[in-house]
């Protein structure tokens, strides 16, 4: 005796997705702006100053030529007072 198996109706099952990605670059423009500002600061530097001021004052004693001529006369004068003592 021989044993037949009847033939099967094939089983179908749900498709299984395959997904290809394919990407094409698009530029999109991003606009970075940038504000430069110029500020200006005062800032205090200490400048020191010396100021010279020259003065001139009225000399105490007589030149040198003057001195000679005074000083003859008072040795004159004084020679004659101790001469009258």
């Amino acid at each position: 005796m021989s044993h037949f198996c009847p033939p099967l109706c094939p089983i179908v099952c749900d498709p299984v997705q395959v997904v290809e990605d394919y990407y094409i670059p698009q530029i999109v423009p991003v606009i970075h702006p940038i504000e430069v500002i110029k500020k200006h600061h005062c800032v205090p530097i200490h400048h020191h100053m010396y100021p010279v001021v020259v003065k001139e004052e009225d000399p105490c004693y007589v030149s040198s030529h003057n001195v000679k001529k005074k000083s003859m006369k008072k040795s004159g004068k004084s020679r004659t007072t101790s001469r009258k003592r």
